[in-house]
């Protein structure tokens, strides 16, 4: 193959097409029509000797050699934008810029929302795009497909390569929470509290909790009756019943007014609320990025 031969918008739709895995999605993301698309993935099969995307029942299936090019395509691509195309600073007042962030409610209430509040009307030409926590979130830090994800440590670690970069921003820990009318209200919350009473459970999607871990630990089995998938909508689930939760510090204090809520001091130990911001180490030294992290320490309680 000869380089000069090779069409470098090319390889902005090959690298749609690898993440996208789908001809239509990936047409949409590079604002093209479907035929157009699908002309340069008939070009790229060509060029590369390989189909790189293959059917399998309705859906789209990279080839092998299609899955062993999204690191080399991505990091070619964030070397241009990086290096050749992004200015050698950043100015937020005139410079456009949209980032891709993604964290747990909980997250986006303490973190998020006051980052929100920083950056919003201050500079009109930088977007925020908050998007919820995935199966894929470390998969797509390491591909560089978002710019920052915010993550519970312990779960990071196992998670997150190293070929990412981190920052601590959530201090946190956890406290019981009861309806202000609850028997256990203004007092603290004994272990076989769980067991007494009917138990309002945070079961994420993804099926950890640590919470879980911890109790398991302490030899309690919580008496289940209620699940939810949000940590936020959990304080205002409680009201008029005999539920008892846990939930982090953070949260409880600022929806506990609203919700008619009252934390109590848990009489056994929970491991603290430990969570960190992570992004590609690519992204270390673009000004664009650096300014995004600068904002969001500068929010930390």
């Amino acid at each position: 193959m000869n380089l000069g031969q090779v069409d470098l918008n090319l390889l902005v739709v090959l690298d749609a097409l690898l993440r996208e895995q789908n001809v239509t999605r990936a047409a949409e993301r590079l604002h093209m029509s479907q035929p157009a698309t699908s002309t340069a993935l008939a070009r790229l099969r060509k060029l590369l000797g390989d189909p790189l995307l293959v059917k399998q029942g309705r859906y789209l299936r990279l080839t092998p050699r299609g899955e062993a090019l999204i690191e080399p395509v991505r990091e070619v691509l964030g070397t241009i934008e990086q290096h050749i195309i992004a200015p050698p600073d950043f100015d937020p007042a005139h410079d456009e810029r949209t980032f891709n962030l993604a964290s747990s409610d909980y997250v986006g209430v303490v973190i998020m929302r006051p980052l929100l509040g920083r950056v919003n009307g201050l500079m009109p030409n930088v977007r925020l795009e908050m998007g919820a926590l995935s199966g894929d979130a470390a998969r797509m830090i390491e591909r560089d497909e978002i710019d920052l994800v915010i993550l519970p440590e312990v779960l990071a670690e196992s998670m997150v390569s190293s070929s990412c970069s981190s920052a601590p921003v959530v201090r946190d820990r956890y406290v019981g929470a009861v309806w202000s009318q609850h028997p256990l209200a203004g007092g603290s919350l004994p272990l076989e509290a769980l067991t007494r009473y009917p138990y309002l459970a945070y079961a994420p999607p993804n099926g950890c909790s640590l919470m879980d871990e911890d109790l398991e630990r302490a030899g309690v089995t919580p008496r289940v009756e209620v699940t939810s998938v949000n940590f936020i909508t959990m304080p205002f689930l409680m009201a008029g019943t005999d539920l008892v939760t846990i939930i982090p510090e953070s949260l409880g204090e600022q929806l506990a007014p609203a919700a008619g809520i009252e934390l109590l001091e848990p009489e056994f130990p929970l491991r603290p609320v430990r969570e960190s911001a992570y992004w590609h180490s690519r992204r270390d030294a673009d000004p664009a990025h650096r300014w995004l992290r600068e904002q969001l320490l500068a929010v930390l309680p």
